[in-house]
């Protein structure tokens, strides 16, 4: 057998799997449908526990939480229907998704910012989270990330601070962490943390939808200091950071 005829036929063993755990999940589906376990409806999507979905993997749970990953950015990504059920099922992809693909670490930005943000539940957000740093233990990235979710969504300024020291300790992690987690604990002014939060997330992040999403909250709290500061210095530095993000401020 050649070799390129090798890689054909596990090539194709492949495919072969995953529609068998697609069709494996379809037919589960339907089957709860017809018992009436579930029901369907032409808004919610079907998800199924975790558990459940893993015992019809096949061994396969990496080819699986590809699968969920994908709905799970198609569903976010109808923002209109978004704004009617406020994110409802986005702890449910991703809790399926971490739970069969725990060093997947895409997901644990959208626990803080779906989850613990649009969802408002930072508990759930933290759960998922800590998932991926028990499973990621080399990975500074995750530790950073608990710390966004409980200062910015469970406004928790002392647990997010040991998060960001956490994050610190690992050697490729950047300079810049320790210094946030003193912000933190400092006593000055709420506004101030949180524009910091914002601008170190907006000019770090690499997840174009993060980006975004930190763009927006940073001009939203610009915009608050520039309105609510009786100091003609700091509003001036808020509407030059604004005009930087692209907004005019007259």
């Amino acid at each position: 057998m050649t070799s390129n005829n090798g890689w054909q036929i596990r090539a194709l063993l492949v495919s072969l799997t995953f529609a068998a755990v697609i069709l494996s999940h379809i037919g589960l589906v339907a089957l709860l449908q017809e018992t009436r376990f579930l029901v369907p409806s032409a808004s919610e999507p079907i998800l199924l526990k975790p558990d459940v979905v893993k015992l019809f993997c096949l061994g396969h749970e990496q080819l699986a939480a590809d699968l969920y990953w994908l709905k799970f950015v198609q569903y976010i990504g109808d923002s209109r229907a978004r704004r009617t059920d406020k994110h409802n099922h986005a702890y449910d992809y991703l809790n399926i998704v971490t739970t069969l693909d725990p060093h997947f670490t895409q997901p644990y930005w959208f626990a803080a910012f779906v989850v613990g943000a649009e969802m408002e539940r930072p508990d759930l957000a933290k759960a998922l989270i800590e998932r991926g740093i028990q499973a990621n233990q080399s990975n500074w990235y995750l530790p950073y990330i608990a710390g966004i979710n409980q200062y910015l969504f469970a406004h928790n300024e002392t647990e997010a601070a040991r998060y960001y020291r956490l994050a610190a300790k690992f050697p490729d992690a950047p300079k810049w962490l320790g210094r946030q987690a003193e912000i933190l604990e400092a006593k000055i002014p709420s506004l101030v943390k949180e524009v910091n939060t914002w601008d170190t997330i907006y000019r770090n992040s690499n997840d174009h939808l993060v980006k975004e999403r930190a763009k927006e909250r940073l001009a939203a709290t610009w915009m608050r200091v520039f309105k609510l500061s009786p100091s003609e210095e700091i509003r001036k530095r808020a509407r030059k950071a604004l005009t930087e993000l692209g907004i005019e401020v007259r």
